[in-house]
């Protein structure tokens, strides 16, 4: 049986600090798979992308504790995770590997080693199965969108940004599914740093949708619910221009949302000036509440928000835990543990399937907590709907006897506080303008214990086009 090895080195002696490369292999007739392992130095951080003679994307890989060799097979279940299985075509493969390193190192250059024929050392494992083999795009099936996970019409508590081994973070898959049953949740998105599931461990007893976090040195965002990766008609090194960056947002990913995680965290904010502020569904206002810096994130985060909010754009804010530890981990200087679901984000849906849950979110029919649930209605609206009624009361309640404050957020400005788990706002527009009402709950120190999206009152016409124009707006705000 043929089997080949070759090896590319990746890596040249430029001294940049983010390097991309195109690379081509030969592959002969009857070959039954194709197994990569990379080879590299701790400084480089690095994701490999393979494309066959057709354009399909058949693997992603990046560099953290994703299981080696990586394994393309002609039988499925012999594939690896995050690849696409089937038949192994003859002709000129595509490897595109872009890399961000810290330093050059005097040592080996890193290189991948590819294997013709290679035994595959997957362990076939009963699984979801959203890959597609016969697409000529690696493209994840949604014919399943509305079947219904749970039937009732309620709030369901989960997480819009979680990581596993397959990127940087700590957790499996399966283990992933364990802490979110163990937090009680409904639901959560996979969205590893620039690679997209082709398929999930099979539990049905809670609902766990696609998604990517397409991560670039100005910003990461998330796209849930992909069909599809961006990197089918986009490649790695778009991520590194403002132009390529907008190509990526405007792309078509099927019934998905496009959300910027975490804007104003130490050097992972969103720096894109040209982002196209009509293009952003929600924006994720508080990232793990455990790490030392989200703390002042997060309150930048909820001024830029009712900055957009004010000008008339209906961003839906929400949350992420961006879950990289087990669970009985933490971060340095944290007293508490780093979970999946903490902060926990609220989605009124009617039932749980990912066609309502994508609606509902789409919609702002959401809250965040790090705790309990935050009634907030009025007259049968909730959050993210458009009240007709002009005069009236709104109820606040947080069902928890904790020492908590809410805060009642009109247009941007907090036009009264109450202590307690209950409190109400009058209003009355009488100039038939455009208005918003949400709030914020605090605890006794001051700290954030979650917020709801608005209930709106009429529309406005945005004035604010780009991601700079908001910027500009935030350094007054951050300066005073």
């Amino acid at each position: 049986m043929l089997r080949d090895t070759i090896k590319i080195e990746l890596l040249d002696d430029s001294g940049e600090k983010v390097l991309n490369n195109k690379f081509t292999v030969d592959v002969a007739e009857h070959v039954q798979s194709i197994s990569l392992r990379l080879y590299h130095i701790k400084s480089i951080w690095g994701t490999y992308l393979v494309y066959d003679p057709s354009g399909q994307l058949r693997a992603q890989y990046l560099t953290g504790k994703t299981p080696q060799p990586v394994m393309i097979h002609e039988q499925p279940k012999r594939t690896s995770p995050y690849t696409i299985g089937g038949p192994i075509a003859a002709g000129t493969w595509t490897i595109d590997f872009v890399a961000a390193v810290s330093q050059q190192e005097e040592m080996e250059k890193p290189f991948l080693e590819v294997q013709f024929n290679g035994e595959s050392n997957v362990q076939s494992v009963d699984e979801l199965g959203w890959n597609q083999p016969d697409a000529n795009t690696l493209l994840l099936s949604t014919n399943s969108s509305e079947q219904m996970i749970k039937p009732e019409a309620r709030w369901y508590k989960g997480d819009f940004h979680t990581h596993t081994i397959y990127s940087d973070g700590q957790m499996t898959r399966e283990e992933n599914i364990a802490s979110a049953k163990n937090q009680q949740l409904d639901f959560f998105v996979a969205t590893d740093h620039n690679i997209v599931p082709t398929s999930w461990v099979n539990d049905t007893s809670i609902l766990v949708l696609p998604g990517i976090e397409v991560t670039a040195p100005l910003g990461h965002f998330n796209i849930l619910n992909t069909n599809t990766s961006p990197f089918v008609e986009n490649r790695l090194a778009d991520m590194l221009t403002e132009q390529g960056m907008n190509s990526i947002i405007n792309g078509y990913y099927g019934d998905a949302l496009i959300s910027i995680n975490h804007p104003f965290l130490t050097e992972w904010k969103w720096l894109f000036k040209d982002t196209p502020l009509h293009k952003v569904d929600t924006l994720e206002i508080w990232n793990d509440p455990t790490y030392s810096a989200n703390p002042q994130a997060t309150e930048w985060a909820l001024i830029a928000w009712d900055i957009l909010l004010k000008d008339g754009h209906k961003i839906t804010g929400i949350g992420g835990s961006d879950s990289h530890l087990k669970p009985d981990e933490r971060y340095e200087g944290s007293e508490e543990a780093s979970l999946i679901g903490d902060p926990g984000t609220f989605v009124y849906c009617e039932g749980l399937s990912t066609h309502n849950l994508v609606k509902a979110l789409k919609n702002g029919r959401v809250f965040v907590s790090r705790g309990e649930q935050i009634d907030f209605k009025l007259d049968g609206f909730i959050a993210g709907d458009q009240s007709d009624i002009l005069t009236g009361q709104i109820a606040a309640k947080v069902h928890s006897h904790d020492d908590v404050e809410i805060e009642w957020i009109v247009d941007g400005q907090i036009a009264s506080k109450e202590k307690g788990n209950q409190s109400s706002f009058q209003f009355d527009w009488n100039d038939n303008a455009y208005h918003y009402i949400r709030v914020n709950v605090r605890k006794e120190d001051g700290t954030l214990y979650g917020f709801t999206n608005p209930i709106y009152f009429n529309d406005k016409r945005p004035s604010l086009d780009t991601w700079g124009q908001l910027l500009e707006l935030m350094q007054v705000h951050i300066n005073d």
